[in-house]
């Protein structure tokens, strides 16, 4: 049996008392560096990166715990997983995502938000505007500020945009921008999560 397990935007304090239990039962704990380094336990740790077979994941022995961060079946890699092993093979424990996070900071309804990612993907611009409140998740090439850009192209100035970085943990940042101050904002965000809100 796999376990993919989140564990939330990152701070250990948000995640489940099962999802614990669970880290502290593996064997075998499998995840990015940095969330691996959140846990004492006497597991094998195996950091998760590019090259790494997913496939072949099984493989590795008893009781693998796969650490997702945010909920594994948004954008997540349970997702990955589900191609590769049948729905009995694996077991899911969800994690509060930085969607659900950011949105109780602002206080901001999930009832009509769209989310999408951009993260090695890009969707069009113009197929998602038709919603007023849209989280967006980012990555490297498509940074707050090329979104901004895009949408000050085209023609979309009735929004506000705002950026969480680093949420959950001690730098958290919340920052509101119009997309003119935020297209011009000269600094690189650590990891992030836009959301626009038509106004």
């Amino acid at each position: 049996m796999i376990t993919v397990v989140g564990v939330g935007p990152g701070n250990p304090k948000l995640l489940t008392s099962y999802a614990l239990e669970k880290i502290k039962e593996a064997k075998v704990l499998v995840g990015g560096k940095r969330l691996l380094g959140q846990f004492d336990t006497k597991a094998k740790k195996i950091p998760y990166g590019k090259n790494f077979d997913l496939k072949n994941i099984d493989k590795l022995g008893d009781s693998i715990v796969v650490l997702a961060s945010g909920d594994p079946l948004l954008y997540g890699i349970a997702n990955t997983l589900l191609k590769y092993f049948k729905k009995e093979e694996i077991e899911i424990i969800p994690g509060i995502s930085c969607v659900q996070y950011m949105a109780s900071k602002l206080k901001v309804s999930l009832d009509d938000a769209k989310v999408v990612s951009f993260h090695g993907r890009r969707e069009k611009l113009e197929e998602i505007l038709n919603y007023k409140k849209i989280f967006i998740f980012t990555d490297k090439v498509n940074t707050p500020q090329k979104i901004a850009k895009d949408l000050r192209k085209a023609s979309c100035t009735d929004y506000v945009i705002f950026v969480g970085e680093n949420l959950s943990y001690e730098d958290e940042k919340i920052y509101k921008f119009t997309l003119r101050e935020l297209a011009e904002y000269e600094y690189e965000f650590g990891i992030n999560l836009v959301l626009l809100l038509g106004e």
